[in-house]
């Protein structure tokens, strides 16, 4: 079984770890996982696109703002996307970070939404996903009853599992 090159982004004041790195290279994800200081850096969004572009990417995993980052890089780029809570309620601050870009791309969206979140509210988050038109998108969403903001190694790896596994089945459908 080939690969999957992957984009994992973290969260805000975040960072990327290696035990969750190993846990996505376990399932056949080959990760690409920069570290990001969201507050500082310019022009993030335009050097991800120019990264996954140069990396041949193929697969974007993102958590909160880098959830938030990586579905909109989905859509931009026909990309399909992991997202753990993202944080797309937070559009109005956050839009400085994306360019305007049409919905349609994506074609494939696995979300995790922690229904204990106390950052992102994880009904405005289901609201959001709910209302997209996603004819086009093979779209698919679990809501966690137990999982608070930060994602638990133990719920990272099973998840983690359920995408790759998701996302193979569905690039066999094709």
């Amino acid at each position: 079984m080939s690969k999957i090159k992957t984009l994992y982004l973290h969260g805000l004041d975040s960072l990327p770890v290696s035990q969750k790195n190993e846990m996505m290279e376990k399932v056949g994800f080959e990760v690409f996982a920069p570290k990001i200081d969201y507050r500082i850096e310019k022009n993030i969004y335009q050097n991800l696109r120019q990264k996954i572009i140069e990396r041949k990417i193929e697969f974007l995993i993102g958590s909160s703002l880098g959830g938030y980052i990586s579905f909109w890089l989905g859509e931009d780029l026909g990309l399909p996307c992991l997202l753990y809570n993202p944080a797309m309620t937070y559009s109005n601050q956050l839009d400085a970070y994306i360019p305007e870009i049409a919905l349609g791309k994506c074609p494939a969206r696995f979300i995790v939404i922690g229904n204990r979140d106390e950052v992102v509210d994880p009904n405005e988050n289901l609201n959001f996903f709910r209302q997209l038109n996603i004819d086009n998108c093979y779209q698919r969403i679990i809501v966690c009853e137990w999982l608070a903001h930060q994602i638990d190694f133990q719920s990272f790896e099973e998840l983690i599992a359920w995408a790759a596994t998701s996302y193979r089945v569905f690039k066999k459908s094709l």
